[in-house]
């Protein structure tokens, strides 16, 4: 993965809360996130407790082959849906030596984990993410759109910082449907008055060149649903 400018600005935060609608592809980035991050003493927590089948976890390997450290539920890959969180996280939250990222479940119920440590996450150093992804049906609108965000908020007891838009159709994206979600995200960054981060497109996205947008674009790599594909 990488950036298509510096993006030192997005890396001022010690904490990185990835929230976003069931579906937006907010795993994928998490794990992307995480591994392109140079400290030193990097956290990835997955507190994905709605939707295990496409759990971050499932990149565990992969990250701690970089050495990044992995904490999860304790139900991390299974069938059992139950907010079973560990209590590691609360350590780390605490350790200024330690960058996280925190890919935390879709839509309102998953942001109850963040409402959870809600007290402990020093705010000063984290920001709340959301991704949005323009080809979902629950965020095709604006409408949609910011009740998706303000759901997220209140359940999580923080503010949303960033929007990511995450426009994609899977396989099938084309550099149409990118700069079509970019369009949308602006739109949106517009209506709730909070600003975009930046944009991903996955490296086998077919693109002309190099996107030139006004905000960062962030190439990624595929690490989600690689197991079921060997």
């Amino acid at each position: 993965m990488h950036w298509s400018r510096k993006e030192d600005k997005l890396f001022e935060k010690r904490i990185h809360i990835i929230t976003g609608h069931y579906g937006s592809g907010k795993s994928e980035i998490s794990v992307n996130l995480a591994l392109s991050m140079q400290n030193k003493n990097i956290i990835f927590a997955d507190l994905d407790i709605i939707n295990p089948y496409f759990r971050s976890n499932e990149a565990r390997s992969m990250l701690e082959e970089k050495g990044i450290t992995v904490i999860t539920t304790s139900y991390a890959n299974t069938n059992i849906d139950i907010p079973a969180l560990t209590g590691d996280l609360s350590r780390y939250l605490l350790d200024r030596s330690a960058a996280i990222v925190m890919d935390v479940g879709g839509d309102d119920a998953g942001a109850k984990v963040v409402g959870r440590y809600r007290n402990e996450i020093p705010e000063n150093e984290a920001a709340v993410y959301f991704v949005l992804n323009y080809f979902r049906p629950e965020t095709r609108t604006i409408e949609g759109a910011l009740a998706s965000l303000e759901e997220i908020r209140a359940a999580g007891r923080m503010k949303v910082d960033y929007i990511i838009n995450n426009a994609h159709l899977m396989g099938d994206t084309t550099e149409d449907d990118i700069l079509q979600g970019k369009d949308f995200a602006q739109q949106v960054s517009r209506a709730s008055g909070i600003p975009i981060a930046f944009h991903t497109v996955l490296q086998a996205t077919p693109i002309s060149g190099e996107l030139q947008l006004s905000e960062p674009v962030f190439y990624m790599d595929k690490t989600m649903g690689l197991n079921r594909l060997l």
